[in-house]
């Protein structure tokens, strides 16, 4: 009996001891758990790039200039349509009547020295020979835009160009060109681009339309249904 009691409480003991171990290892387990779950954070967060600043371009608004009326000597159909694509010149017209403004395109062209003799030269050589023989000519081209306002010059743009051509005697003067030849008429058309480039920054044609806004002030924007205006 005395043994069975001694075994009895021995096997009572080490089960006691067994939970306490039980109960201390769960402890330090619960105690561990949130430490981990801490660790473990920061790589789970996803990495956030850094803002990268952008350049923000001004947008420079195109200076449109005033009704126009437009008269030209030499090409005028292509030189008109050359001007008119430039929006800062899209009010530019050839039916403008009464308008202050005018923007004219004029010409003069001159033989050079050695151009005159050439040309006589090669204009009798052509004639007798019932144009077989080209007439050469070497002149000197001067394109003039002049904008006026009232009969008074506000600005002018000048351009010469020198030549050497040989026509037929039988053609000249019919091929469409105005007697410029396509290299020639290509050129005409540089000059216009030219001229639409410069006018919108052209100090004196700003305070022309300055002036003419100021006594004469644009219509204001109608506005129509979705927030647009025209």
């Amino acid at each position: 009996m005395i043994r069975n009691s001694v075994i009895r409480e021995s096997v009572i003991r080490e089960s006691v001891v067994r939970e306490g171990m039980i109960r201390e290892t769960v402890l330090a387990l619960a105690l561990m758990l949130p430490l981990q779950v801490l660790a473990a954070e920061p790589s789970a967060v996803p990495s956030i790039p850094a803002p990268v600043a952008v350049a923000v371009v001004p947008v420079q608004k195109v200076a449109t200039l005033p009704p126009m009326k437009f008269l030209s000597s030499l090409a005028g159909d292509e030189v008109f349509t050359v001007l008119k694509a430039d929006p800062a010149l899209s009010a530019l017209d050839k039916e403008l009547a009464g308008s202050p403004l005018s923007l004219i395109v004029t010409h003069t062209v001159r033989p050079t020295a050695g151009g005159t003799a050439a040309g006589l030269l090669s204009a009798v050589l052509s004639g007798s020979t019932l144009g077989i023989i080209p007439v050469v000519t070497n002149d000197r081209l001067v394109i003039r835009y002049e904008v006026l306002l009232n009969g008074k010059t506000v600005t002018t743009y000048s351009f010469e160009r020198t030549a050497t051509r040989a026509q037929n005697l039988w053609t000249m003067g019919t091929q469409g060109d105005d007697g410029l030849g396509k290299a020639g008429l290509e050129w005409l058309k540089t000059t216009a681009v030219e001229v639409a480039a410069k006018l919108p920054h052209d100090p004196a044609m700003l305070a022309v339309r300055d002036e003419i806004d100021f006594y004469f002030p644009p219509a204001p924007a109608k506005a129509v249904a979705g927030g647009a205006t025209k």
